[in-house]
């Protein structure tokens, strides 16, 4: 029997009325409606999208725009490429990582001695911020735009039929194995595929008192059928602390509002209170070999290993660690096919990363790599079986 491997970017939530990355961006730069809670975390000012932004914010936001300023610069030359909250995030962590010397990295000394002149009144803080550190403030950005980004990732999809064919592959009784890996933080996925009645081992068990605990062996048991890998995690995924403050598990409640934070009493509870997602740009490829998410990555290669059609959709080809992995399954046997769905192929390989692009043609030539110029909203199953051989 025949097995197949989906793996799904941020394009297949956009087609679903998510916030895009265009969108979470300017929120982030905008700052409207966030504050700060005196808990640490950044909540919407109920809902209010107009509501001036408080100190606190105001501080980050500064910070955040003059580091957007030197993005911009370093891609000038780059027409196609759009300073971004990943990109944002990417540089204020790198900023903290040095001051706190988690990484010894001497090129970010020079970048933050250029900017330091106009960073400095943010620290020196005013009635509406305190005084802070360069290590504090850099933290705070990172803080601060995950919050906002994964909040509004909270928000119900306007859309839940524009994946149909995804489900139809799950149902395919002709397939084997049916394995899902998407980059995506929300529950879009999730949600269509419950609706559909299809069962999904996604790596957490069975409910315990109302939470569901990350299992990763679950993965490995012969009735897996339908398999859903989330490799840059989710935003209902917490660390939890048990009541009795001894260790801590990741689960992922059932029954508390996760988007504002609302406790159940006597339940375990998220430390932080903020979710397990990767953010960021480069610095994501560091967080691939720990935690949780080193036993989704060593699912996507070893899972990989076992098929012979990718079908990527929504994806732009934009990460290094993601696109490493495609190249080493399409080069470890000659069977391997890649299908591409995408309504422009052409511009999407104009804007993936240089290594995806330099085979590209290669790999389209041999007839290894096939674009389906469409996007997932309007791919059908039957198209896609065509392509399995």
């Amino acid at each position: 029997m025949q097995r197949i491997a989906f793996l799904l970017g941020s394009g297949v939530s956009s087609s679903a009325g998510m916030p895009s990355t265009g969108e979470l961006t300017e929120r982030v730069l905008s700052g409207a409606g966030v504050r700060r809670h005196p808990d640490g975390a950044y909540y919407f000012d109920a809902g209010r999208s107009d509501a001036p932004a408080d100190g606190s914010v105001a501080r980050i936001r500064r910070f955040l725009h003059r580091l957007k300023a030197e993005i911009d610069g370093y891609y000038r030359g780059q027409p196609e490429h759009h300073t971004d909250y990943e990109d944002l995030y990417y540089a204020a962590s790198q900023i903290h990582d040095s001051e706190l010397r988690e990484y010894d990295n001497p090129a970010v000394q020079p970048f933050i001695d250029k900017i330091r002149a106009d960073i400095e009144p943010l620290l020196a803080g005013d009635a509406g911020a305190p005084a802070c550190s360069l290590l504090e403030l850099s933290s705070e950005a990172t803080h601060y735009i995950r919050d906002v980004v994964w909040r509004l990732l909270c928000a119900e999809p306007s859309r839940a039929d524009h994946m149909e064919s995804l489900s139809a592959a799950c149902l395919d009784d002709a397939l084997s194995c049916v394995d899902i890996f998407t980059l995506n933080h929300d529950t879009v996925l999730e949600q269509l595929l419950s609706r559909n009645g299809i069962r999904v081992t996604d790596g957490f068990d069975e409910p315990v008192e109302r939470i569901r605990y990350w299992n990763p062996d679950l993965f490995m048991r012969p009735d897996a059928r339908v398999r859903l890998f989330k490799l840059h995690g989710s935003v209902n995924w917490f660390r939890l602390r048990p009541p009795d403050g001894a260790g801590e598990l990741i689960g992922m409640p059932l029954d508390w509002d996760f988007r504002h934070g609302e406790p159940v009493p006597d339940r375990a509870w998220p430390t932080g209170g903020r979710p397990l997602f990767l953010a960021g740009t480069f610095n994501k490829i560091l967080q691939y070999t720990s935690d949780i998410y080193a036993d989704l990555h060593y699912q996507f290669r070893y899972v990989l290993r076992e098929a012979e059609h990718l079908l990527v959709c929504g994806y732009s080809f934009g990460d290094k660690g993601i696109n490493g992995r495609i190249i080493e399954w399409m080069h470890s046997a000659p069977g391997r096919r890649l299908l591409v769905a995408h309504p422009q192929p052409e511009e999407l390989k104009s804007k993936a990363r240089p290594r995806i692009a330099r085979y590209w043609d290669e790999w389209q030539s041999q007839g290894r790599l096939t674009p389906i110029a469409k996007g997932i909203e309007e791919l059908s199953w039957p198209e896609i079986r065509a392509q399995l051989r």
